[in-house]
């Protein structure tokens, strides 16, 4: 079973649910399996264009399930989450999005303000020693790699790693790189390690549950609780 989805079916049940940024690939979304496993209520919230083609097909995915519509919210978290009355969840899911935002810090915060119970997160992450035919790249336990930082030789053995043990052919910032724009949300930005994946929530007044490693060890999934234990 997915991680993702056995984090979300501990905890789901009779309890509001949201998602943030699930509409890419719209197969990856946990709406539907926060609503087959007894979620009281379920909102999507992205900032995809309300009239974008991937909302239509996110519709039609749900009801396909047989499964009642999801609330949507077409609107960037940060700014949701600064508003004064905004929206509040029991539980709240993002996955895939936080190491390509800019401040990934800001986006945990943003997320904190939305819930009241419990957050499951997933993110690629750093693996601390990697090595192959290119070379040898380290990062220690509590390290954080900011992407756009990469040298020609850095860059040349992660890209080659992440293709061949991951099979990701294109990571821009990582198999190419992108010049850094604080309003692009396409690049990979920041590759943390779980240790420091888990600091970074635990910062942003979250406890640490459970985590598991998925992806061959390329992505974490953490099961966090709202406020400090």
């Amino acid at each position: 079973m997915d991680i993702r989805d056995e984090f979300l079916g501990r905890i789901v049940h009779g309890r509001s649910f949201a998602e943030v940024g699930g509409l890419w690939g719209i197969v990856n979304e946990k709406v539907s399996v926060a609503l087959q496993a007894g979620a009281a209520s379920a909102t999507m919230i992205d900032v995809t264009l309300p009239d974008a083609e991937l909302w239509v097909a996110f519709r039609q995915r749900i009801a396909e399930f047989g499964l009642p519509p999801a609330a949507e919210i077409a609107r960037d978290v940060c700014s949701l989450a600064q508003e004064p009355d905004g929206p509040t969840f029991d539980v709240l899911h993002c996955s895939g999005v936080v190491y390509h935002h800019p401040s990934p810090l800001v986006l945990l915060l943003a997320m904190r303000k939305l819930t009241r119970e419990f957050l499951v997160l997933t993110s690629a992450v750093q693996q601390e020693e990697i090595e192959n035919r290119h070379g040898h790249f380290t990062m220690p336990p509590s390290g954080v790699l900011f992407v756009p930082a990469l040298n020609p030789e850095e860059r040349l053995i992660l890209s080659t790693y992440w293709r061949e043990n991951a099979g990701v052919e294109s990571c821009l910032g990582i198999s190419e790189p992108v010049p850094w724009d604080a309003r692009d949300f396409g690049p990979w930005w920041w590759l943390p390690t779980p240790r420091a994946l888990a600091a970074w929530c635990e910062s942003c007044d979250f406890t640490l549950v459970a985590q598991a490693p998925s992806w061959n060890g390329n992505a974490c999934t953490l099961l966090l609780r709202a406020g400090r234990a």
